[in-house]
């Protein structure tokens, strides 16, 4: 079988999930489910009253002793601390990990989203699932309704390469310029190339995924 970086079941034994405890702590009773789809799940909390029936304490034991389950509690107990410990095992993992490892992160904090984002531009899948269903819809809807606008608007990266926009303000007005004429998509679409991947923000700097841009452009 050829291997697709891109597809997230080409590889199962790459497949890590980052867990935010705090946001997701029913996730806790699906731990011995969970690790059966994943090679390494990582479970980051700095205060948690999760509680895992002792039954579990040997197999989970053996889990960790084969570094397929880490669990860190952060040192502090400070706002989004568990969001830093994520950030930071992403990173760190993504250096570790075969290049088709796909990452996963469970939590409901959409902020979360810019770790996705970063690991899309360092050509990797990834992907962050939510507890509510709302957190999905949006996003479905804005590819859903904009693959054309997307492929055209990738096109045009893809043609003006050595000359794209730097900063989110140009890059806005590059996207409205492209459709004088339904000016209404604009942030549809920006909203869809960060979602796939094809660009991310550094502060107000746009960082592209060629990689990324290049496949929208010929979807």
């Amino acid at each position: 079988m050829t291997e697709e970086p891109s597809t997230v079941d080409t590889v199962k034994t790459t497949k890590i999930l980052l867990i935010d405890l705090e946001n997701c702590p029913s996730q806790i009773n699906e731990l011995q489910k969970i690790l059966n789809e994943y090679s390494l799940v990582v479970i980051c909390y700095a205060h948690s009253n999760a509680k895992i029936p002792l039954d579990w304490l040997m197999p989970l034991n053996d889990t960790i002793n084969a570094d397929r389950l880490k669990v860190f509690k952060m040192t502090t107990t400070g706002k989004n601390a568990a969001d830093f410990g994520i950030s930071f095992y992403a990173g760190m993992l993504m250096q570790q990990m075969p290049n088709n490892a796909h990452f996963v992160i469970m939590s409901d904090d959409a902020d979360l989203d810019h770790v996705v984002n970063l690991l899309r531009c360092q050509s990797r899948t990834a992907e962050r699932i939510g507890m509510k269903k709302e957190d999905h819809k949006p996003a479905q809807i804005v590819i859903g309704t904009d693959t054309a606008s997307i492929k055209l608007y990738c096109a045009h990266l893809v043609t003006y390469k050595s000359n794209r926009p730097a900063k989110k303000e140009t890059l806005l007005n590059s996207i409205k310029n492209k459709f004088k004429d339904t000016p209404d998509v604009t942030n549809n679409v920006l909203s869809s190339l960060i979602k796939q991947g094809a660009l991310a923000f550094q502060e107000n700097k746009v960082i592209y995924n060629d990689k990324k841009i290049v496949e929208l452009s010929l979807q």
